[in-house]
This record gives C-alpha cells, structure tokens and sequence, in this order.
C-alpha cells in the first residue's frame, strides 16, 4: 500500500456523521460552530488572503480534500451572495466514507459534485477549472504526493485561473512537541501505523518549489504562528497586488490561542484528534480595508 493510501485509513471510517464531525473538528460542537468555521476559513482565508482570486460567475471549482462538505458549502454561499455564484463546485477526497458523508449533508443537487480521488491523478480535463482550493488537508498528505498534486493543479487551471492552498509551518513544531512529539511522529509514519500524520513546510519551500513546478504566480504567506497560505496561477498577475504586511492595515490575520486549542484537543483524545485539520477556530481576524470585488474578467 502506498503512503498516501497508508495516511488516508484514519479518515475512512464507517460512522455516523455525527462521529465524523466530532471527531475531525478539532472539539468543535454543533452544525453552528461548523458552518460558522467554514464561513470563516472561505472569507478570511482564502478570499481575505488573496482577492483577486476570486472568481466570475459561473465558475468551476474544486476542493481538494472536501471531508465532509462544510466548506463546500460555505463557497456556494459567500460566492452567491456576491453575484457570483458557482457553476459547480466538486468535493475532492481519497476517503470514500467522507464523500459519502459529504453527499449526505448537501445532496448531489447543483452545484455540488463529488469526486474519488485515486492519490495520484485528478479525474478532469487539462484547463477545466477557474479555482480550487485547500484548506488543512494537504499537511497530512505524504509531501511526494503533494508536490504531484502541484503539477495536477497547473494542468488543471484555466488562464487566470488561481488555487489557494492551506499548509502547516515548520513553526508549528515547538508547539506541537509536548502533547505530541517529532519522534513519534516520524515513528508513525515510518511503521505506516493508523494515525494523523503532519508534513511541515516553510515559506521559501513553497516559493521554490512552486516556481520550479512552472507557476507564472507564485505567493505565499506566513502567519507566524503556524500556517502558510499559497496562492498560485499559471499566469503572471498583471495588477498591483497588497504588501506581504501583518499589521492591522495589512491583509494578514492574527491567530490567538491556536496551537493550545489544537493541541489540547489532540491529548483529550488518545486516537489522535484531527490536528490542525481545522485550525483558526480561535481566531481573531484583521478586516481588509479594502472591500471585495469579483475579478474581472
């Protein structure tokens, strides 16, 4: 069995969907606390992060690593509500059980689809769609297998098309070593037991290997505190974009009590809650003071 398939068993589960959210969601409670969640992680991160990825009416998009639809839905709402609704907005995920669940939380009605993913190539067209995006999925993906998907990604995008990709830093490191150490960590993944793995990377990381992936748009953000933010296109972005700025004039968010949330909520549960799979959940934001508009065409 291949690594990533190794890393996806702990997500496989046959549960009600009840379980599945109380056990992925980091102690999170209620459909409330989980769309609001959601709400959050599409206006702030992926839109707060980089506006002009927004797309046009009629887009298509996908989800990389859609676990059970919150954020799915979450994208339907904030793009209709702005005159740009989605065309179609498909669920990627290697986990069967999670699309299933997916699939019963929206239904397979417009514009949601639902997609198997088989670990190594995306099942659409080169140039079919107009966004995708990540968010805390791709830091328990094996890195090979992430770095395969950044060739996917530039097959897939249409011109002026852009993906924004959530990671874990290496700054999570420290935080993370008391509850759970690096030597277990390595230990799990080296003996492919069944349990949530984490891949770090940093801000150069990125940059490089996006650059050399062929990216004509390569950004990246680091929050300081344990996330890094890509967004990438295959074209050059030919408008002014804002500075890299983390203060309250800046396009950047602070995070408070993050990583103690998170990791509290790994050592309540001995089978390994979710880590960092949904970060931010804490979070006290820093508005744009720009307003948001759709990207023209």
């Amino acid at each position: 069995m291949r690594a990533d398939q190794l890393a996806a068993q702990t997500w496989d589960k046959t549960e009600s969907l009840a379980d599945t959210n109380r056990r992925i969601h980091d102690g999170a409670s209620g459909d409330a606390e989980l769309r609001a969640r959601a709400n959050t992680y599409v206006s702030h991160l992926v839109f707060g992060n980089y506006p002009h990825a927004t797309p046009r009416a009629g887009a298509d998009i996908l989800e990389i690593g859609s676990g059970v639809g919150w954020i799915m839905a979450a994208m339907n709402e904030h793009l209709s509500a702005r005159d740009a609704s989605p065309k179609s907005i498909v669920g990627l995920d290697i986990a069967p059980n999670m699309l299933a669940k997916a699939k019963e939380r929206l239904g397979e009605r417009p514009p949601y689809g639902f997609q198997l993913y088989d670990g190594l190539k995306v099942p659409f067209e080169d140039r079919s769609l107009d966004l995708i995006y990540s968010v805390a999925c791709l830091q328990h993906v094996p890195r090979p297998y992430v770095f395969n998907l950044f060739f996917e990604i530039r097959r897939l995008l249409r011109p002026r098309g852009f993906a924004v990709l959530h990671f874990l830093s290496t700054d999570c490191l420290k935080q993370q070593e008391p509850l759970h150490p690096w030597r277990t960590e390595v230990d799990n993944q080296i003996r492919g037991l069944e349990a949530h793995w984490h891949h770090f990377y940093t801000e150069k990381e990125l940059r490089d290997v996006l650059a050399i992936t062929g990216f004509g748009y390569v950004a990246v953000k680091d929050d300081g505190v344990g996330s890094l933010v890509a967004c990438i296109g295959t074209d050059p972005v030919d408008e002014p974009l804002p500075p890299h700025d983390h203060t309250e004039s800046g396009t950047w968010f602070r995070v408070r009590s993050r990583v103690a949330r998170l990791l509290s909520s790994y050592a309540a549960n001995s089978t390994g809650t979710r880590f960092g799979m949904r970060p931010f959940s804490n979070a006290s934001f820093i508005r744009r003071s720009t307003p948001w508009r759709p990207r023209s065409p």
